[in-house]
C-alpha cells in the first residue's frame, strides 16, 4: 500500500494494561524499540520481526525503506512531549505514541500492532484526530 500514511492497525482494544504490570513495562520497550528502528532507518530489524502478512502487504525490505524513509524525511525529528498508551486484547497488543515532529503542522499518531511473540502485524501512522488516554 503507497501513501505517506499506512492503515494496517487491526481492531482497537478495550483494555489497557495497569501501569505498574510488567507486561506493560515490557510492550512499552517492545514499542519503543519498533519506534526507534523506524525512526533510525534500521528497516532490516523491523522487516525480520514482521508477520507474513506485513511482509506481504510491503513486498520487500526495499519498498519498506522507501515507504518509511519517505515518512520520515517528511515528517522531520520528533520533538516535544510524547503520549503513549498500550491495550491489550488477547492476541493482539497495540502500541500508541502520539507527538509532534518538526515538519508537521499536527501531532501524528504512530501504532504498533504485535502478536503474542512480539512479531509486528499492523502499522498505523496518521495525523492524531485526538491524544491517546
Amino acid at each position: 500500500m503507497r501513501g505517506w500514511t499506512l492503515g494496517l492497525a487491526l481492531a482497537a482494544a478495550t483494555l489497557a494494561c495497569g501501569p505498574g504490570d510488567t507486561q506493560t513495562s515490557s510492550l512499552l520497550a517492545q514499542g519503543r524499540q519498533y519506534t526507534a528502528w523506524l525512526y533510525g532507518s534500521q528497516y532490516q530489524k523491523l522487516w525480520d520481526r514482521f508477520s507474513p502478512d506485513m511482509r506481504q502487504t510491503f513486498g520487500s525490505v526495499t519498498d519498506l525503506a522507501s515507504f518509511a524513509g519517505h515518512a520520515v524525511t517528511r515528517l522531520g525529528r520528533e520533538r516535544g512531549q510524547v503520549n503513549e498508551k498500550i491495550e491489550t486484547e488477547t492476541p493482539l497488543k497495540i502500541y500508541s505514541r502520539v507527538s509532534t515532529f518538526d515538519r508537521s503542522n499536527h501531532k501524528m499518531l504512530l501504532e504498533w500492532t504485535m502478536a503474542e511473540d512480539g512479531a509486528v502485524t499492523g502499522l498505523l501512522l496518521r495525523p492524531a484526530l485526538d491524544e491517546i488516554e
